[in-house]
């Protein structure tokens, strides 16, 4: 499991780390969370006739921890080990999922003057708060662990217990929700986590230097400005803001399963085999792929390429059939390709933020970033289905067939962009003088 050596003092001669597999352990609760407001949630309120925007906003409430995490970031920079960080935030993630699990999703009763769906809402954003938190503790813990050359490689398998337990772990809370009783399923969710757990145990880190509040927050400001400055550093913030590789859809395709499938009973099997079963599967298999590939291409190029494949896998589905094998199809190419598409990105954000002492806000920075693109493009494609029914009420399939089309057009737009930005850098760079080089960070 770990590798590294010790000397006879104990102390540590090697940084150790784990082997690439068990990054993905580590991070299985985030995904499990995540699968639980993206996959569970829009489909058990898309069965309760919630309209497809309200499934968004949702949905952007419980994303919206991973977007604003840079706020308290820096404390995982200053104060205990990271590791001592991520048992801390796993506890809290089980015990706010469990709650969730117990707290009916209704747009109709109400406890007080308050719906149930929005008090359901709030423990769904305190779960995302602490698992957001977890996730910063791994990454950080990724970057000063890992060695760079295997850096592609545990970014696969991290983004593979990610994306597993997203779709695998959200379809299966779902059917839990439909067919368990509530305490039952908050039970498995504790378990589950807390077995997690286990790998950090053996993930050695070196102790933070102790530091004044105001020193901590000056340096940490300090190397945050160092990596913004430079080239790498502002493109690469560009890259996560937008909409390339956003992978929207997944936090959708389960609410989206109802227009493909003739009944209630059926949608519900397309979301358990296919977004679930057979979607964490392919997922997680993109995400191995995608982070071998990284270990052998230009990272960012890399992640460009598999976010042009997500696009033309949702125009594929866009003007295919509403039919249950389209979108079995459909589904799993997209999940495929986004698999691909975020092994790439947590590679060369790792590159970029380096081994500093202050990794974790710059890791919370460019991971809120990319967050905060999924959620706008989620908005898109929600607002985009609702008033595409609207405007055209005779049309059947009209707002599958748009907001499919608006997840694919952002991606293709982003893509263009980031072309534009790639030349504008490179005739800056080209007018610089040559005695003056471009800072790395």
């Amino acid at each position: 499991m770990v590798r590294g050596s010790l000397s006879a003092d104990n102390a540590p001669l090697v940084p150790r780390h784990l082997a690439p597999p068990w990054w993905a352990l580590l991070t299985l609760p985030f995904g499990l969370a995540v699968g639980f407001a993206s996959v569970a949630v829009p489909f058990i309120l898309r069965l309760r006739g919630v309209d497809m925007m309200l499934i968004a906003t949702v949905s952007q409430v419980a994303q919206l921890p991973h977007i604003i995490k840079i706020f308290w970031a820096p404390v995982l920079d200053s104060g205990p080990r990271r590791r001592s960080w991520f048992f801390g935030s796993i506890a809290v993630t089980a015990i706010a999922l469990a709650a969730t699990a117990l707290i009916p999703p209704s747009p109709t009763e109400r406890f007080g003057p308050v719906p149930l769906l929005w008090i359901f809402t709030g423990a769904l954003f305190v779960a995302q708060a602490a698992v957001a938190t977890s996730s910063s503790a791994v990454l950080a813990l990724m970057a000063l662990t890992v060695p760079a050359a295997r850096r592609g490689a545990a970014s696969g398998w991290q983004t593979a217990g990610n994306l597993a337990g997203s779709a695998t772990g959200g379809a299966l809370i779902a059917w839990m929700l439909r067919h368990l009783p509530p305490a039952t399923t908050a039970m498995v969710l504790v378990a589950v986590c807390a077995a997690c757990t286990v790998p950090a145990a053996f993930v050695h880190e070196a102790p933070l230097p102790r530091r004044s509040a105001l020193r901590l927050v000056v340096a940490l400001l300090g190397e945050l400005w160092q990596t913004l400055r430079s080239r790498e550093g502002w493109t690469g913030l560009l890259i996560c803001l937008s909409p390339v590789g956003a992978g929207a859809l997944t936090n959708l395709f389960s609410a989206l399963a109802t227009d493909y499938a003739p009944d209630e009973a059926s949608a519900e099997r397309l979301v358990v085999v296919v977004t679930g079963v057979f979607g964490g599967i392919v997922n997680a298999v993109g995400a191995l792929l995608g982070g071998y590939l990284a270990d052998r291409m230009n990272r960012r190029l890399a992640y460009v390429l598999c976010s042009a494949i997500t696009a033309l896998c949702a125009v594929g589905m866009m003007l295919g059939p509403a039919t249950p094998a389209a979108f079995t199809i459909g589904c799993l190419a997209y999940l495929l390709a986004n698999g691909l598409c975020y092994a790439a990105y947590y590679a060369f954000v790792l590159d970029l933020v380096g081994k500093r002492e202050g990794v974790t806000t710059q890791l919370a920075l460019f991971a809120g970033a990319g967050n905060l693109a999924t959620s706008y493009v989620t908005g898109l494609d929600g607002w985009s289905y609702d008033h595409a029914k609207a405007w055209f009420p005779g049309h059947e399939g009209g707002g599958r067939g748009a907001m499919l089309g608006m997840d694919a057009l952002s991606t293709f737009a982003g893509i263009a962009a980031l072309a534009a930005m790639v030349a504008f850098a490179r005739r800056a760079g080209a007018r610089a003088p040559a005695s003056t080089p471009v800072p790395l960070g």
